[in-house]
């Protein structure tokens, strides 16, 4: 069921991204959609299901954007991995843990870019990417991160309902 909302609604960021955002920036950083959605569901204790949309969603970001071909994919998997260590324990713990998920999610998405980019024989300006580009779609993702896990929680409450026994 979650893949039934979760893939257009992840071709429908991934446009977003890449068309309107590309306008909007702050520097020459934006919010990355995706890597939002994927880590808010990871948050939820979906992590599977955050896998599958990570591979999905990188699978359309990669299509719609001059990165090496599986970058994107590659890097949102990982990232939903890395998320997926929480198990979903820690978001009821504490109304802070999306803002340090977003934080290492995004810290890791850029070096995985980085490094494809490296490794593709593109040699990006390293200073220049991390203070015109990282920095900026560091603190985009930090602003939007409370508020997409909260939306993930819902649609995963609405979802998914607890079991209730009688």
């Amino acid at each position: 069921m979650a893949y039934l909302i979760g893939l257009p609604l992840l071709l429908l960021l991934a446009i977003v991204q890449s068309a309107v955002l590309s306008h909007l920036l702050l520097l020459d950083g934006r919010p990355d959609l995706v890597l939002l959605a994927v880590v808010a569901w990871a948050l939820t204790g979906r992590w599977r299901e955050a896998m599958g949309w990570g591979l999905a969603g990188g699978l359309m970001l990669d299509l719609l954007s001059g990165a090496p071909f599986g970058a994107s994919s590659i890097a949102l998997v990982l990232v939903a991995f890395l998320v997926s260590l929480t198990e979903g324990r820690f978001w009821e713990a504490h109304l802070l843990m999306p803002l340090g998920a977003m934080l290492v999610a995004t810290a890791a998405f850029y070096a995985i870019s980085i490094a494809a980019l490296f490794l593709t024989g593109q040699l990006p300006d390293l200073l220049a990417s991390l203070t015109r580009v990282v920095l900026p779609g560091l603190f985009l993702n930090l602003l939007l991160a409370i508020p997409a896990a909260q939306l993930a929680q819902a649609l995963c409450s609405a979802l998914f309902p607890p079991e209730v026994r009688i």
